[in-house]
């Protein structure tokens, strides 16, 4: 891309900033106003914030157009939504579009954004971004037609590895539609199992935490409550386990499971209930990962802003005990999933790689021009 000259951004693109809000005008019933957006409706594409305040039409974003975001984290994004105002963190980026493809810009300005953020001496980022940085700001410019050709090839690549992300989520829900096939709805046994508390199934060991600054780089996985949070040169354990969540708003939010059964060498922290499988026990670590992530432990959990599920209520959650064939089953399942996971992970990875590389290719030499 060297050989294609460099423009400001001020030649080739009108900004429009956005409105001082006065937050006491603000509602969320939406029965009067305007819908505004704030930084957490970029991506969803829809407001629940309405604003009663004076505004002109001009000051309306319409769906498709370009926002950049000036505070927090220097980005842009299309807004996909009804008409909106928005306000003075964002401003609005139109194109001269005889000169400059939309969709070219947006690529070129996430890549620039990006780096900048990244890069420790870049002066633009040490405040806040005005317009008037935002203007200095310079893309290489090739033809229209070459342009177009460049978006076309990046937002297939990016297509790609949306679908493969996809892909791992249809992966999740395939096994959670397994899971329930086999074993009904064990939040509630209605399959009728015996019932048995999972402090009569295990035995908790001791974990321990590592501070940052003693781990030393390794092969070995360290989990805390969020799941694997390093790699350290060292273990703990080396067997089949079960984590389970002990701290945190993990254990409330919804967002990813309590509970992982692991297996091999690791380090677990003090974070993490760690629990060893009774050989009689009749379960294994696969199914009660999915029970305990199934369970409703709202009742079970103590402390306020930062919960914590203690060792005397984490003994008495309620474990249905299928036969031992379908855990079996079940195993054998998740495994094929996994190892098909574990292949959809690598091609993200590529896909990520080729997506930089094609990135540097076109857009490097802003990073370096004078």
């Amino acid at each position: 891309m060297s050989e294609y000259k460099m423009t400001r951004l001020g030649d080739v693109c009108t900004f429009q900033g956005g409105v001082n809000i006065d937050r006491s005008l603000l509602n969320e019933d939406g029965t009067e106003g305007v819908p505004v957006i704030l930084h957490s409706d970029i991506e969803k594409g829809q407001v629940s914030t309405y604003y009663t305040g004076d505004y002109s039409k001009e000051q309306l974003v319409h769906n498709g157009e370009y926002l950049v975001s000036l505070t927090d984290r220097l980005s842009i994004e299309p807004w996909n939504g009804e008409d909106a105002l928005f306000s003075h963190h964002f401003c609005r980026l139109c194109p001269d579009t005889e000169q400059l493809n939309p969709l070219y810009m947006a690529y070129a300005l996430s890549y620039i954004f990006c780096k900048l953020e990244d890069d420790e001496n870049a002066g633009i980022l040490e405040d806040d971004v005005s317009i008037e940085d935002l203007k200095e700001t310079v893309i290489p410019l090739p033809s229209l037609e070459e342009q177009e050709l460049i978006a076309d090839v990046l937002r297939n690549a990016y297509d790609l590895m949306n679908l493969q992300f996809e892909q791992l989520d249809k992966s999740e829900d395939l096994v959670a539609a397994r899971f329930t096939e086999l074993f009904g709805q064990v939040d509630i046994n209605d399959r009728g199992w015996e019932v048995k508390p999972l402090g009569a199934l295990t035995e908790r060991l001791k974990s321990r935490s590592l501070l940052a600054k003693d781990r030393v780089p390794g092969e070995y996985p360290y989990y805390d409550s969020t799941g694997i949070v390093d790699s350290v040169d060292e273990y703990l354990f080396d067997e089949d386990l079960l984590l389970v969540a002990k701290v945190g708003s993990i254990l409330t939010s919804g967002d990813a499971p309590i509970a992982r059964a692991v297996h091999g060498k690791i380090w677990a922290s003090d974070l993490v209930h760690v629990l060893r499988i009774n050989p009689d026990a009749g379960v294994i670590p696969e199914y009660l990962e999915m029970v305990i992530n199934n369970l409703d432990i709202t009742s079970s959990l103590r402390g306020g802003v930062m919960p914590k599920l203690p060792k005397s209520a984490l003994n008495e959650l309620p474990i249905p005990i299928p036969p031992m064939e379908l855990q079996i089953e079940y195993k054998g399942f998740l495994s094929t999933i996994d190892e098909q996971c574990e292949k959809t992970a690598q091609r993200i990875n590529e896909t990520s790689q080729i997506c930089h590389s094609l990135n540097q290719r076109y857009f490097e030499s802003a990073i370096s021009y004078e």
